[in-house]
């Protein structure tokens, strides 16, 4: 399809071309709102990001968005889609640089609890193994609705919708299942411990464990 033949499609038509694998619609979407989500990170983060960072976020949502295009489950607008998308991922990134900065802060007392690299690097990867078997154990309903939350960056609303059940539903959910791994994962390792994880493991193994003991570090 010719380029300028995008501009009649509705957002519905436009999405199923990006899921059939057409590069020039998802190539017509990256132009058309590409400007507009970089003035949104930019904007709405403006304390917390340069504009550099912003850039490189806004170019991952448009990355992300093509990787996923196979399972896309858009009921708004796309428009509305990348917007939620971006800020989503914004907020993931805000998130691990605040405890970079936390780690690097406390680099002196940090080394005192890692003195032997190897041992570390199995403790990361046992941890990592416990959180996605402590996920997989969730009862199906739940186990579904936190997937569709954390990893593929759905709103509750999104999810209800998604799956034909209730917003509160999904809220309650997502807080049961986040109370099941927090039990499960206790004693495993002290907060800090789990923090430093969190720093130099997977990005999305850091968002996950930041999700689950995020009340316990804030304390």
């Amino acid at each position: 399809m010719a380029q300028n033949s995008y501009d009649s499609l509705d957002d519905i038509a436009l999405i199923e071309y990006v899921r059939g694998g057409d590069v020039k619609a998802w190539e017509f979407i990256f132009k058309k709102h590409y400007v507009a989500l970089l003035n949104y990170v930019s904007g709405k983060y403006w304390d917390s990001l340069d504009r550099e960072a912003a850039e490189d976020l806004t170019n991952e949502v448009f990355a992300k968005f093509w990787e996923k295009r196979e399972t896309l489950e858009i009921r708004s607008s796309v428009k509305g889609y990348l917007y939620m998308m971006a800020r989503n991922h914004t907020l993931n990134y805000l998130k691990r640089e605040a405890y970079i900065r936390d780690y690097n802060n406390n680099e002196g007392k940090t080394k005192e609890w890692h003195k032997n690299e190897t041992e570390d690097a199995y403790h990361f990867s046992e941890l990592e193994k416990k959180l996605y078997e402590a996920i997989d154990d969730l009862p199906e309903e739940r186990k579904e609705i936190f997937r569709l939350s954390r990893f593929e960056d759905l709103t509750y609303k999104e999810i209800a919708e998604t799956l034909g059940v209730s917003a509160r539903n999904v809220h309650y959910q997502i807080g049961l299942a986040l109370k099941e791994l927090r039990e499960k994962l206790k004693g495993y390792a002290d907060p800090q411990y789990l923090k430093a994880v969190a720093l130099w493991g997977a990005a999305l193994t850091a968002t996950l464990l930041s999700d689950i003991f995020f009340d316990s570090w804030s304390s």
